[in-house]
């Protein structure tokens, strides 16, 4: 038997989270996230600004998402590594630093991490990371070009849209347009046809009976 085509229900193992700080990313990752949304559902995107609601438990959420996702995405503008608390101390060596645990987190989960540079970022070197994130160096990077950030969001979009679990994502209207268009094992073309087979015999019906009492 032919495969059977992805349900409508987003799995809660497909999530995508958005890894940002609000001080130097919140305008791309605002982007970022709008443009993710217009191929997949909103409901397995994370961005806490968006997300996350009143009242609400951050730090559960945040744990509950990243557990729910199949892939983090980590923005790094030119400063990302650098970036430092009142103390004059380098964030990211916080124990408490939410961006350190996010990513400690997918490495411990084995969840897919893509870094994504933008505003002249670049990866970090090992010794500026602490010993828990240092694998993250490792990581191929996705870059966003100043002068091509849209086609280069596109790119990235399309990305992840290649990985299977991904596919046909009928919460969103491109991904239902998608489905349509390839239509794997033609059940929406079987339906169209036997809709219009029906539709056909009671116009014909309808016809010799409105043709009889004309009579």
């Amino acid at each position: 038997m032919p495969d059977e085509i992805k349900t409508t229900t987003p799995s809660l193992q497909e999530g995508i989270f958005i890894s940002y700080r609000r001080d130097d990313s919140s305008t791309f990752s605002s982007i970022l996230y709008y443009e993710l949304c217009k191929y997949f559902s909103a409901g397995i995107i994370f961005k806490d600004a968006v997300t996350l609601k009143p009242g609400t438990d951050f730090k559960k959420e945040i744990e509950q998402a990243l557990n729910h996702s199949s892939i983090l995405l980590v923005l790094l503008d030119k400063n990302w590594a650098q970036q430092k608390n009142d103390n004059e101390e380098k964030r990211l060596f916080e124990e408490n630093d939410f961006v350190r645990q996010e990513i400690r987190t997918a490495l411990e989960k084995n969840i897919e991490i893509i870094p994504v540079l933008f505003e002249n970022g670049r990866m970090p070197g090992v010794n500026e990371l602490p010993a828990d994130i240092q694998e993250f160096c490792n990581k191929q990077a996705f870059t966003i070009h100043i002068d091509s950030v849209m086609q280069d969001i596109t790119g990235l979009v399309q990305h992840i849209r290649s990985k299977k679990r991904f596919l046909y994502d009928e919460k969103s209207i491109t991904g239902a347009y998608e489905r349509m268009i390839k239509d794997p094992i033609g059940s929406i073309k079987k339906g169209f046809q036997e809709n219009a087979n029906v539709f056909k015999k009671d116009f014909n019906y309808l016809k010799k009976f409105i043709g009889k009492y004309k009579k």
